[in-house]
């Protein structure tokens, strides 16, 4: 992993510096460096969090109280031209083991506007486009504090190296975007999502890092390592997805995301991590009215791991999730609601290892603008979930779960 990204930084810099030689480059300034901090005072009941090892849901739960970093973020956006820039992000979250990470680091580049066809891409680490509640170029999410458990999946196991080209049509009032990507360095995507379930939290996967797993049954501790490396490379294969996004108006967006990552079950490394294969549809919604915004997005897949025996394969599931969520302006803020449904259907070995689930969670959040660059967050959010397989850890099969949290977000 620190070999390729060495690769990914040694193509960049070449490829900037022959650019900047051609034009004026801003590299270091007030513009291209920014940053957040965001504290957080917490009070959470229900189980022991995922992040300790265990399956609760929420990224705080019992033992998890008080004042807690959120996150720290430096975010570098230096341009070495009007069309070549470059996106490197540091960051450091409470849970995490490295005190500090690379969230993201590609470069980008975008056509000169004018157009009406309009070309872009990028190549180095990054999250692909699926979420429609993280925005900014420290993939943060602005209107709440917890994201659904889609996109908490989707910021936990699908980060990719890779590369993506976009091309963005504008017929009349309407526009048509098609993006397509190749990547390595996803073959685990799936096993948190298998042996853990679904959960809601903002934890951003690590670029060198790893998200332990709770503790696995008795057939699986002797296959698969306690933990998960988010960005493993495994088995040589190069993944895919696509995405086409339809915009009638400046008003609605609605896309279909594809995901493959083209695993091939039985490859595994010498700590036991395995290639997962994973693949996924996801539909997005956007609706921006005068008063409320809208969002929704519904994901459908299966992902699969290990040899078949006479019960099947090792790992067989199914999984799906969806939300819908409203903001709306009320005074020097916004009102956040949200409703989440998710599941899994574990199709194999259910007599042993039993990994289906389903719930529901609710959300309410306030965001107070006190500054352009200063806001305080407040958050409710309850989890209902039914996992048959905590029982074999002691626990009641049914769980549910109160997370309340606030934040101090300074930008700068």
């Amino acid at each position: 992993m620190k070999g390729l990204a060495t690769s990914l930084l040694t193509l960049t810099l070449s490829l900037a510096l022959g650019e900047a030689a051609r034009a004026e480059a801003d590299l270091f300034s007030r513009e291209t460096v920014s940053g957040v901090i965001d504290l957080r005072l917490v009070g959470a009941d229900g189980e022991a969090s995922w992040v300790d090892g265990r399956v609760g849901k929420a990224r705080f739960g019992a033992g998890h109280q008080g004042l807690r970093l959120g996150e720290a973020a430096l975010v570098w956006n230096p341009r070495f031209s009007d069309t070549l820039s470059a996106v490197v992000v540091g960051e450091s979250q409470d849970g995490q083991r490295h005190l500090i990470e690379l969230g993201e680091g590609y470069l980008a580049y975008r056509s000169r506007p004018g157009s009406a066809v309009r070309i872009s891409g990028r190549a180095g680490v990054f999250y692909p486009p699926i979420s429609l509640e993280h925005d900014g170029l420290d993939w943060s999410v602005a209107d709440t504090l917890t994201p659904s458990a889609i996109n908490s999946w989707v910021a936990e196991e699908t980060k990719v190296v890779g590369v993506e080209a976009t091309v963005r049509r504008t017929l009349g009032d309407q526009t048509f975007t098609l993006t397509a990507g190749g990547f390595k360095h996803g073959d685990t995507s799936g096993t948190e999502l298998t042996f853990r379930g679904w959960a809601l939290h903002d934890l951003k996967s690590p670029v060198f890092g790893r998200f332990p797993l709770p503790p696995l049954s008795a057939k699986m501790a002797t296959r698969q390592a306690p933990f998960t490396t988010p960005l493993a490379e495994i088995d040589g294969h190069i993944g895919y997805y696509g995405r086409l996004a339809w915009q009638p108006s400046s008003r609605v967006t609605i896309d279909l995301f594809g995901y493959d990552n083209r695993g091939d079950r039985t490859s595994v490394d010498a700590h036991r991590e395995w290639s997962w294969q994973t693949r996924f549809w996801n539909l997005g919604a956007r609706l921006d009215l005068d008063a409320v915004a809208l969002k929704a997005q519904a994901m459908t897949g299966e992902t699969l791991m290990g040899y078949s025996n006479a019960l099947g394969i090792w790992a067989d599931m199914g999984f799906e999730a969806a939300y819908v969520s409203a903001s709306k302006a009320v005074g020097p803020g916004s009102l956040t609601a949200r409703l989440d449904h998710f599941s899994t259907t574990d199709r194999t070995n259910k007599g042993t290892d039993n990994n289906a689930e389903h719930g529901w969670s609710q959300l309410a959040a306030y965001r107070w603008d006190v500054m352009p660059n200063r806001q305080v967050v407040f958050e409710a959010l309850r989890i209902s979930s039914f996992r048959r397989d905590r029982a074999r850890l002691g626990l009641a099969p049914r769980q549910t779960q109160t997370v309340l949290q606030a934040a101090f977000r300074q930008q700068f």
